[in-house]
């Protein structure tokens, strides 16, 4: 049979090294300061050797103590985040989010919780478009790539169809007859290396290269994500390049246009995945088949 060190020790022993005192270990604990010494004495004579050197201005770890410290905080990390995982195994969902989906996203979760009040949607966006079950905390995520990726189970929402919008306004004094009008006006980008308007006018070109080749997509700023462009277009900024599904109520209620018929399919879409470890999952089996019902409404 193992003989594990005191965990209680070792908690105290990791608040001790952070804080480089007794006395501020024991305040932060709600603890004596005898206590929180009796425990680091109590690990040492476990161990064999002194974990501290005290000084008068304070503590300092010794090489053991050094060497012993990462793997404690670690270890209690990842006891932190499995209780975190097993206590809202039933009543929450952690949903990790792209930014830039959150406008088609929100009111499809807002509409699921009214309907399942008891299961607690909690949403985390980001700018990230891809997720690490093993090292992140979520449940669940939506994704946007080429493919899911491995060992999670994936529901496909939407594909990614590309194509220019803005707003009605915009076009009073600069009308967009032509492709080759957009040289009047301000390119949006999505990316910092511009490659969706780059894609949208290489389409173009399959049909107006003279047209396309007029336009030099480098020039325009640059955002760091979707809605960030495609919100600097709805005021008047310029042309930004945009997903038909994240702007489609936006199009039916004028606030943008499109000014062309072109749209970009690049082969990419987003997805909503969750590990294949706990695809057994109540709450999460619950929370796939409400989408796929509801994911176009």
């Amino acid at each position: 049979m193992r003989r594990l060190p005191p965990l209680n020790a070792l908690q105290i022993f990791e608040t001790v090294a952070r804080h480089r005192s007794f006395t501020r270990a024991a305040d932060h604990l709600c603890l004596t300061q005898g206590a929180v010494s009796r425990q680091i004495i109590a690990l040492e004579e476990y161990y064999k050797f002194p974990l501290f050197k005290r000084h008068a201005k304070g503590l300092t770890l010794t090489a053991e103590g050094e060497m012993l410290l990462p793997t404690v905080k670690e270890s209690f990390a990842r006891i932190e985040e499995m209780s975190l995982r097993l206590t809202r195994q039933r009543t929450d969902l952690a949903l990790k989010v792209p930014t830039c989906v959150m406008r088609w996203m929100l009111p499809k979760i807002m509409r699921f919780q009214s309907e399942y009040p008891d299961l607690h949607v909690q949403i985390t966006t980001t700018w990230q478009h891809d997720v690490d079950f093993q090292s992140e905390p979520f449940d669940a995520a939506i994704i946007y790539g080429s493919s899911p990726g491995a060992d999670v189970q994936a529901v496909s929402l939407f594909e990614e169809r590309l194509t220019p919008v803005c707003t009605p306004e915009l076009l009073k004094d600069k009308p967009l007859a032509q492709v080759a009008d957009l040289a009047r006006h301000t390119l949006l980008h999505p990316t910092r290396d511009h490659r969706d308007w780059k894609m949208w006018l290489a389409k173009v070109a399959e049909t107006d290269a003279t047209g396309a080749a007029t336009i030099d997509a480098e020039l325009g700023p640059s955002f760091d994500t979707l809605d960030m462009a495609t919100n600097a277009a709805a005021q008047g900024f310029g042309i930004a390049i945009s997903d038909l599904a994240l702007i489609d109520e936006d199009v039916a209620a004028r606030r943008l246009i499109r000014p062309f018929d072109t749209v970009l399919k690049t082969g990419w879409r987003y997805y909503f995945v969750y590990p294949e470890s706990v695809a057994q999952q109540q709450k999460l089996n619950l929370f796939r088949d409400w989408m796929v019902e509801h994911w176009d409404e």
